[in-house]
């Protein structure tokens, strides 16, 4: 379909409707304004913090992946797997937009330990889209995670981001463009 328009309202024609609409089109429509973050206000959107054991708490808050909405409710408590005993890892808490199951939730994508450990890479890609509000440190034989464990990343933009307005920045090329060939001629 070269041109397509939407939304309108459906009208019965004989026994069935005109136009239909599905999520993926709303989803396309919002993804064409409202980029993907964390939503700024409150500040503790969707903020990490520690239970000071093998815990994490995820606030209240919702988030933007993509033209699909998260809204957390209530406060959620996530389980970090035990520590290894001899290597660190560094565990990412991610906010995963799921098509194949047609939902957003919360989880703990568990790293793989190691003497420098790094984050897993995050999944942006088919069906699944993932952003990342923190990483948790996971000492090696840690029984506890503390505040100090936690690294808030919703403020980073290659890993989270904050959704800050509707339009981030307007490409102006093609304008530039022409305008500098009417100053040239």
């Amino acid at each position: 379909m070269a041109e397509k328009s939407s939304f309108f309202n459906a009208e019965l024609v004989g026994e069935e409707w005109d136009r239909v609409y599905s999520a993926e089109d709303y989803a396309n429509y919002f993804s064409s304004f409202i980029g993907n973050g964390v939503f700024p206000n409150p500040s503790s959107n969707l903020l990490v913090t520690s239970n000071n054991d093998m815990t994490i708490t995820l606030n209240e808050g919702k988030a933007w992946i993509n033209g699909y909405m998260y809204h957390n409710d209530e406060k959620l408590n996530l389980t970090i797997d035990t520590a290894d005993g001899v290597l660190k890892r560094i565990d990412s808490v991610v906010i995963r937009l799921d098509l194949a199951n047609r939902e957003i939730k919360a989880h703990i994508k568990k790293g793989v330990p190691a003497s420098s450990p790094i984050a897993s890479e995050l999944v942006r890609s088919g069906a699944m889209y993932e952003i990342c509000v923190a990483q948790i440190e996971v000492n090696k034989g840690a029984i506890s995670i503390t505040g100090t464990n936690i690294s808030d990343t919703r403020l980073n933009n290659e890993l989270c981001g904050i959704v800050t307005q509707t339009v981030k920045e307007i490409d102006t090329t093609t304008l530039y463009n022409k305008l500098q060939s009417y100053i040239n001629q």
